[in-house]
């Protein structure tokens, strides 16, 4: 079983593990951190939507790529295909990791991480203590009204002042409206309309429609187009109203106030026949879209999205914002059927197609060869779209590799790519690993020369460096000039593939980032302990420098800012059981392997410094996935609950030793019940076959008591778990 399928098995299978196994306090909880859920063990993210690190995805996954693909978020590839259409600027230089989950990297993103990278805005902080304004429904129609009054000539600064105020007010206002210090006519018609906002915000339609109606004459004519405006607002607000649930969503067109909804209509053909390019006509011809959304007039709606799509410049915010409109109100609700059966609607078709594309229930492909081939017509103005879907169809059902090909000619040598191209090569690409084709290494190599630095190179990147991992040449990845300069690929290949030889080099190579380099250390040292590398461990500490940190933890160690390599030079060696250095230690394990004090010691050192449940990197199962292959260290890694069975199987053992053995084995499971001393388990089997039958449990509690009685470590055990 791969491992994304063992992720989803794990998922399925967590609560009747659970209810087999009942987690008494919340330890039990922490201690499952350590299942491998997501493939690695990530901190502050969801550990079911970690990447696969390979090409493609047949399935959706919150982490995006830079090709339109059926895998991706719907608006990602809604987006992707937006810049395909029209000319995008060349990236200038590449960005950093996902800003809202560096475990991306700089390969995948988030759809919300993408909208910051292009798109960036200064974080908003969540409003405390008298931060926070007083009243939050008059803060987005402000700036606007502000404006009009600052233009006004008719206005005195005394009334300027007074309607600032009573707007930071509107829509809270308890009724004290100021009036006497209002006394102008413009005055009094920006106080009425300020009252007619105020109703507005607190739902209160007839009030609010009474008082716009009534200043569609005034002499401001910012008052005047506005309240012109307002009741197609009104009525959308009334239309919706009965049609949402206690949770705000929306629950169907059946349940709208149709009445409502064609004012709303009526009010938008009235506002936009007197203000044809009025400042709010962009405004009203959007919300036509909310019209027919509410009517469930599907027809209109994808008339009027496919339209955008063809004319929204992608490096324009406003390619976000339609993207996530269409995904909500068309997307989520039509399938690929339904908008092929509108005709002349092939941009959206083809998003469509590709959430169509993932596995339905029994794992195979949602859309069908037939399927497709009755849409080619629709794609007449776009073959190499239409060339897309059929190749990824047929990559993502386990075709022929060799059809892919025929249908994406090598076009991997252009000075750039839209999206739509680096798609299709990209797809290429795949083909000719799944062939193993001699010239794939070449191909990525030529691609990377056009790639854009904003997501596509380090896909290519991912492409070769995952070509070179099944070859079994890994040092390319890591030699001088090497074209894999993604940091978060080469960090992966660190913990993962690199040899002992590899990990030491990229340790000199001081032109290296110093993270990296920490990476790199961090990896040799760990492998050498956990492998039993002892003597390579006491001459490869010397590579650790002394002012190395120590502070940082090991959850996700590789994504914090320092890597705590200084663990080994300067970690915890006790508390309480008498043990020297980690130094000293390993050189004794060397000499002798089997030396109980010094096995008991090294355990300490995990227990001490949290590597319980701690795991480098742990890919996916399967070959093309990064950082799968021998890494060229010998053994296993053996975890401090196998120390311990070593000595208590050892009866020969002396018996101070001993004894801490048994205490440390029952407190493996103080206080959840939960084996925490047994390493990652990545499978609910692994985790089932870690834990000790409780009479196991109670014979090394009874053992310690009885036949070690005036050991200390009897005299602090009062329970077994």
């Amino acid at each position: 079983m791969a491992k994304s399928d063992r992720r989803t098995h794990l998922r399925r299978n967590l609560s009747a593990w659970l209810r087999k196994h009942p987690l008494r306090t919340a330890a039990g909880a922490v201690a499952l951190s350590t299942v491998g859920i997501g493939g690695t063990l990530w901190a502050c993210a969801d550990p079911s939507c970690t990447p696969a690190w390979e090409l493609g995805a047949a399935d959706y996954e919150c982490a995006g790529r830079a090709m339109i693909s059926p895998g991706n978020d719907t608006r990602i590839n809604l987006l992707l295909l937006m810049q395909s259409l029209h000319p995008v600027p060349d990236a200038a230089t590449a960005v950093g990791p996902d800003p809202y989950d560096p475990q991306y990297g700089r390969t995948f993103m988030s759809w919300a991480g993408m909208r910051q990278t292009l798109w960036p805005h200064a974080e908003t902080a969540g409003y405390s203590g008298e931060e926070a304004p007083s009243c939050e429904p008059a803060v987005s129609g402000s700036p606007a009204f502000l404006g009009a009054i600052a233009a006004d000539a008719g206005l005195s600064d005394a009334e300027r002042t007074a309607l600032t105020a009573l707007r930071a007010q509107t829509g809270c206002n308890e009724g004290a409206w100021n009036e006497p210090a209002i006394t102008s006519k413009p005055g009094h018609e920006y106080l009425a309309y300020l009252k007619a906002a105020d109703a507005f915000h607190k739902n209160d339609w007839s009030v609010a429609s009474q008082g716009f109606s009534a200043l569609t004459r005034a002499k401001s004519a910012w008052v005047a187009e506005t309240a012109r405006y307002m009741p197609i607002r009104i009525g959308l607000r009334m239309a919706i109203a009965t049609s949402v649930d206690e949770w705000g969503d929306f629950v169907g067109t059946e349940k709208v106030d149709k009445p409502s909804l064609e004012a709303a209509s009526g009010a938008i053909d009235d506002y936009l026949k007197a203000y044809p390019k009025g400042r709010y006509a962009a405004s009203a011809q959007g919300l036509k879209r909310r019209v027919a959304w509410l009517r469930g007039d599907m027809p209109t709606l994808v008339q009027h999205y496919e339209t955008l799509l063809a004319s929204t410049p992608g490096s324009s915010e406003a390619a976000a914002n339609l993207a996530e409109e269409i995904d909500s109100k068309l997307l989520e609700h039509a399938d690929a059927a339904q908008i092929a059966a509108q005709g002349k609607a092939p941009l959206l078709l083809a998003v469509a197609d590709f959430k169509q594309m993932r596995p339905s229930g029994d794992d195979s492909i949602g859309l069908s060869t037939s399927d497709l081939a009755a849409q080619k017509a629709q794609f007449s103005a776009h073959p190499e779209l239409y060339g897309l879907i059929e190749a990824s169809r047929a990559t993502y059902a386990g075709g022929d590799a060799k059809a892919v090909l025929a249908l994406v000619p090598d076009a991997a040598r252009q000075p750039r790519y839209k999206p739509l191209a680096f798609s299709r090569q990209t797809l290429r690409g795949m083909a000719l690993g799944k062939l193993r084709d001699p010239n794939e290494a070449g191909f990525w190599r030529e691609l990377l020369g056009g790639a854009s630095p904003v997501y596509q190179r380090p896909l290519a990147e991912l492409g070769l460096a995952v070509r070179w991992q099944r070859d079994r040449r890994v040092d390319q990845i890591f030699a001088p000039g090497s074209p894999i300069t993604d940091p978060t690929i080469r960090e992966i290949l660190l913990q993962t593939v690199a040899t002992p030889a590899i990990l030491r080099a990229n340790i000199a190579n001081t032109s290296r980032p110093a993270h990296e380099r920490d990476v790199a250390r961090f990896s040799l040292l760990y492998k050498d302990l956990a492998r039993g590398a002892y003597a390579d461990f006491t001459r490869d500490l010397a590579l650790v420098p002394a002012e190395a940190n120590v502070d940082g933890g090991l959850w996700d160690f590789a994504r914090q800012d320092a890597v705590p390599v200084g663990l080994f030079r300067k970690g915890r060696w006790s508390d309480g059981f008498a043990c020297p250095a980690l130094a000293e230690t390993a050189a004794t394990l060397a000499r002798a392997p089997k030396d109980h004090r010094a096995q008991l010691c090294l355990g300490d050192f995990y227990r001490l410094n949290g590597f319980d449940g701690f795991a480098l990197f742990n890919p996916d199962g399967n070959e093309m996935a990064l950082g799968n292959g021998p890494d060229g260290f010998g053994g296993k890694a053996v975890a401090r609950g196998a120390i311990y069975d070593a000595v208590i199987a050892d009866k020969t053992a002396a018996p101070d030793l001993r004894a801490y053995a048994l205490y440390r084995a029952v407190m493996c499971y103080a206080p959840s019940g939960y084996n925490g001393c047994s390493g990652p388990a990545w499978t609910m089997a692994e985790m089932d076959a870690a834990q000790a039958p409780t009479a196991t449990r109670k014979a090394w509690f009874t053992e310690l008591k009885q036949r070690y009685p005036n050991s200390p470590w009897a005299k602090r055990l009062r329970y077994y778990w």
